[in-house]
């Protein structure tokens, strides 16, 4: 698979290789996809990541109320901001890096296709070092 196009690779920690996508100020989000040691890119379902980059709008209010519902908190109090997009070989997941809950880290939605399905409050995560 030719991911010339879509993604080139930047820099990871601890054998993690992270991929950046081409022309990342057409987004607005920080786009990565991740990809472990052995892992090969080709892996990654890139179809359904320009999917969710051209329904990003749409996929980020999906995000941040089904985060909010699951957390028990309104958006308003919850104030999710900067969404990230971080895509894997065998998933993908919107963070939102800023907000009044999951500090420092932010809060992470994990997606089945464009459908989320589970939430992660990144608070008491380990930063993990270059």
């Amino acid at each position: 698979m030719n991911v010339g196009p879509l993604v080139r690779v930047c820099d990871g920690p601890d054998g993690l290789s992270v991929w950046g996508v081409a022309e990342p100020g057409r987004w607005g989000v920080g786009v990565n996809v991740m990809v472990e040691a052995g892992e090969d890119v080709g892996a990654v379902d890139l179809e359904l990541l320009g999917e969710v980059l051209g329904r990003l709008e749409e996929v980020v209010a999906r995000a941040r109320r089904f985060a909010c519902a699951e957390l028990g908190v309104t958006e308003e109090a919850a104030a999710l901001d900067s969404p990230e997009v971080n895509v894997y070989t065998d998933g993908w997941m919107l963070r939102f890096a800023e907000g009044e809950i999951g500090e420092p880290f932010g809060v992470a939605v994990w997606f089945e296709g464009l459908r989320p399905v589970r939430v992660e409050d990144l608070g008491e995560a380990e930063e993990v070092g270059h």
